[in-house]
């Protein structure tokens, strides 16, 4: 209830400022007030930003990053050419603000939108988006970023298939810790940082293969971490058990069993029934 209040004393406070600082309207025409202009940097086409976002339609809050992924979370600015048709409101608003600022900006409920709006609220004109630009990581950061987690594919994938061989000859059976749910995890290292928290946005790279060592997905190749709120069942049950076993910094191996994976339904290159086994970093 106190974070309710807290969130409508947010939406209160920022309309009122709004209305004392006025608006401008953006290069996409959408409706925007910065509410702190405190002079940091402004990020450039082509950077990524790290926002924190409370998306509302009226006073009723849709959407957050806070809720939604435990946190802030990263938002790739498109480069000048290669926008889309349909520029996002919030692109339009980062490159108006500065590291630490905090704004608004409205958007037109258009046929487009139209599609997303929950019923009871059909009949309202405009979405608003609530945003903190908490940081700017560069183009160069980034791609330093990716490079550093491509280089370390190759090594996690002999790794974790020399597990897989040792799992189905039965010679981790001693190492493996079985929890109440029935997931099996293998420990490589606890860490050295703070324990996880439920809700707390949550950084992992990860290699996820079948039990025949056929890789299906893994976050390497991307150079992107996968990144979502700790315990709160946005992940398949046996992942989300089993990161929170960790601490900042921990590795460790998960073996999955269908009931905490996909169960009876088959999901992409992952068939049906399958016991899954996920190499996972927290970072």
């Amino acid at each position: 209830m106190r974070k309710l209040f807290f969130l409508a004393l947010i939406a209160t406070v920022a309309t009122q400022i709004a209305c004392k600082k006025g608006s401008v309207t953006t290069e996409h025409g959408y409706k925007f007030t910065n509410h702190t202009e405190k002079g940091g940097t402004k990020p450039q086409p082509g950077e990524t930003v790290l926002l924190q976002t409370y998306t509302y339609i009226g006073d009723s809050l849709m959407a957050s990053t806070q809720k939604n992924y435990g946190g802030p979370r990263e938002f790739a600015l498109f480069e000048k050419d290669k926008l889309p048709k349909r520029v996002p409101a919030i692109y339009d608003a980062c490159l108006l603000m500065g590291e630490g600022d905090s704004a608004t900006v409205v958007e037109v409920i258009d046929t487009f939108l139209q599609k997303f709006i929950p019923p009871a609220l059909k009949d309202a004109k405009e979405v608003r988006y609530e945003i903190v630009l908490v940081d700017i990581i560069t183009k160069e950061e980034k791609q330093k970023a990716e490079d550093a987690a491509k280089a370390q594919f190759s090594t996690v994938e002999a790794s974790i298939k020399e597990m897989i061989g040792s799992y189905n000859a039965g010679s981790l059976n001693d190492k493996l810790t079985t929890t109440a749910s029935g997931l099996k995890v293998y420990i490589v290292e606890k860490g050295s940082g703070a324990p996880l928290k439920t809700g707390e946005s949550i950084k992992t790279n990860y290699y996820g293969a079948l039990k025949d060592g056929t890789m299906f997905d893994n976050s390497y190749e991307r150079g992107e971490p996968l990144t979502f709120p700790g315990g709160l069942g946005q992940m398949i049950p046996g992942y989300d058990e089993g990161a929170m076993l960790l601490n900042h910094g921990g590795k460790a191996y998960f073996f999955i069993p269908p009931a905490l994976g996909y169960g009876p339904q088959a999901n992409g290159p992952i068939p049906a029934n399958s016991e899954l086994i996920f190499y996972v970093e927290i970072l």
